[in-house]
């Protein structure tokens, strides 16, 4: 089950509970306008179907977001913390509130491979090949445990909330988790 995929399910699924709770929303880069409904859920269930995961940035670009407005940005955030920041204080000097949903895959954590193994960019970052892989290992935990710390300090300095999801686990824990925040954030 890929990255982009869980994503994918995790926003049908979140949009299906906002519009029954009768928020207004939209996809983001897709010039949608914010609405409720199912006609509204069916338009985003459809663009995302057509998306290719992994052919755009993981970061958005500049766009409107109504202020005070809400956003739910699913990724792995694996780019470099500094765009990270750029793309977040974009929203935030906005007026606009966040949650980031990290979507990780199990081998993304632990890198559980030996030997000489070739590893490709999923968004065309191109190719590495790591002559043995378990030579790296604990160098690239501990960057990968300093990378998520720092995306939980750039989160926090603009009061953004983080929930992080491993693909291998069950995206009903997830979704409850991001359910329950936006309905803190919507009742106050």
């Amino acid at each position: 089950l890929s990255k982009g995929w869980r994503a994918k399910v995790l926003a049908v699924a979140l949009t299906s509970l906002l519009v029954r709770a009768g928020e207004r929303i939209a996809l983001m880069g897709t010039g949608m306008i914010p609405a409720t409904g199912r006609s509204t859920l069916l338009r985003i269930a459809t663009a995302l179907e057509r998306a290719e995961t992994g052919a755009t940035a993981s970061l958005p670009g500049p766009e409107f977001v109504p202020r005070h407005g809400r956003v739910v940005l699913f990724g792995d955030f694996l780019a470099p913390l500094s765009e990270t920041r750029q793309a977040i204080a974009r929203l935030s000097n906005h007026g606009v509130e966040g949650h980031l949903v990290q979507i990780l895959d199990p081998a993304e954590e632990s890198l559980p491979f030996d030997g000489r193994v070739e590893f490709e960019g999923p968004e065309g970052e191109g190719r590495i090949m790591i002559g043995r892989v378990e030579s790296v290992r604990q160098a690239y935990r501990e960057e990968l445990a300093h990378h998520q710390a720092g995306l939980d300090a750039v989160a926090r300095s603009f009061g953004w909330s983080l929930t992080r999801h491993m693909t291998h686990r069950p995206p009903e824990t997830v979704l409850m988790t991001l359910y329950q925040l936006l309905s803190q954030v919507i009742r106050h």
